[in-house]
């Protein structure tokens, strides 16, 4: 009999919770026997990813969220309670003909505008799957997390629903047990994963410079996640260029991001071809969008980008020196991120105020000049990289212990 399990990423903005999904996907899927997984995703961009076998997708309705709790429909024109409806139907049919052994869940516990409650009650009332809501490292200012989760009813569901809460960070280095004053009643279900990590790229990075052509030049590249809010630090980039001393040979490959709005887009590609003329001794190219991501970086001398949870792990993972210039705007989830791992040493930060030229000049030559975040160091600030191990660890475990875990085919 399939293991089966049922991901639920509750995407509004960006990719950053369909690759959360989609890295825990292709792990499970390759260290654990006999499994079917099964995502739920709005991201309007997951045909550029290739599924590995075992692994599908149900496509929801596709939503924008403004800040708060203001949601709307991005491609239907539609209002936001119809488009609700239509996703809590679909998530509610999927679930129970999928009949999955465990239903994971990302970001909102009870789902946007409580659309997965009717869900969740549903299975805990089959009492034939185990409930999991995985938790980031950080998720914004703790009294803005506290006020959020009073409003939208969050303690009693994780109370009422969940068996368990998986952290996907390190508990001495942010403690949301502490940081969002959990009950006991909620932290008791709480277990710490570390931070999820990811698996090296299959192209070597001597093979990727190859085929962006790269040869013996420092190799830079800017990504801004989904992009939305992603203009400033390609702009910056672009005029930093222009100030860094030419004795500096660079190759620069910036990537939008599928949110990057066309214009916006327009104005970085004909400023990138532009600046190719102007100095051809310094490549720069853009691109909007590429599922080839993580090769990129692992080719890269420096990474240039803002402060996503999985921008920021691969950064990591992979011992990239980085500049990161995190989101302040809406939610500051990537300031106070950046700013612990700045003061761990394992990155350089720079705030999106001080974007002059000049600034941003000075922050790439000294992330270039600086060291990269070694395993040692990571070690030797506590910073467990192990996450995905750990979950694989707590989805035999949950399952074993609520007796439904499913016996091997004979």
């Amino acid at each position: 009999m399939s293991l089966k399990l049922l991901i639920c990423s509750n995407e509004t903005r960006g990719l950053g919770r369909f690759r959360r999904a989609l890295s825990l996907s292709r792990f499970l899927q390759a260290h654990l026997q006999d499994v079917s997984i099964l995502i739920l995703t709005g991201s309007s961009m997951i045909h550029g990813f290739r599924l590995p076998p075992g692994v599908d997708l149900i496509k929801l309705p596709t939503l924008s969220w403004h800040g708060g709790w203001a949601f709307t429909s991005k491609y239907l024109p539609l209002p936001f309670e119809e488009v609700r409806r239509l996703r809590e139907r679909i998530i509610m049919e999927t679930a129970l003909v999928y009949q999955p052994h465990l239903f994971l869940v990302d970001l909102f516990p009870p789902g946007i505008g409580e659309e997965l409650l009717s869900t969740l009650q549903a299975l805990k009332d089959g009492r034939r799957t185990a409930l999991a809501f995985g938790l980031r490292d950080v998720r914004d200012e703790p009294e803005l997390v506290q006020a959020r989760w009073q409003a939208d009813h969050t303690i009693p569901v994780l109370e009422d629903f969940y068996d368990e809460i998986w952290v996907y960070g390190c508990q001495t280095l942010y403690d949301p047990i502490k940081e969002y004053q959990l009950p006991d009643s909620v932290a008791q279900k709480v277990r710490f994963c570390g931070y999820l990590g990811t698996e090296l790229p299959a192209a070597s990075p001597e093979e990727t410079r190859r085929k962006l052509g790269i040869a013996r030049k420092t190799f830079v590249l800017v990504t801004v996640g989904g992009g939305g809010d992603g203009f400033p630090v390609l702009d910056a980039y672009l005029r930093a260029l222009e100030v860094l001393p030419r004795s500096l040979e660079l190759s620069s490959l910036l990537v939008g991001g599928p949110d990057l709005p066309e214009a916006e887009q327009e104005v970085v590609r004909r400023r990138c071809e532009e600046m190719a003329k102007i100095q051809p001794e310094r490549p720069v190219k853009f691109i909007e969008f590429s599922p080839q991501l993580l090769e990129y970086m692992a080719a890269a001398d420096l990474v240039v980008s803002m402060a996503g949870y999985n921008t920021l792990v691969e950064i990591l993972t992979l011992g990239k020196r980085a500049l990161v210039i995190p989101r302040v705007r809406h939610n500051l989830e990537q300031f106070i991120r950046a700013s612990l791992f700045e003061r761990l040493g394992l990155i350089r930060m720079l705030h999106p105020d001080q974007l002059s030229p000049e600034r941003t000049a000075e922050a790439i030559q000294a992330a270039l000049d600086g060291p990269p975040p070694s395993r040692q160091r990571l070690l030797e600030v506590g910073l467990e990289m192990n996450g995905l191990d750990q979950v694989k660890a707590h989805v035999l475990r949950l399952l074993g212990e609520r007796g439904l875990l499913p016996q091997p085919s004979r």
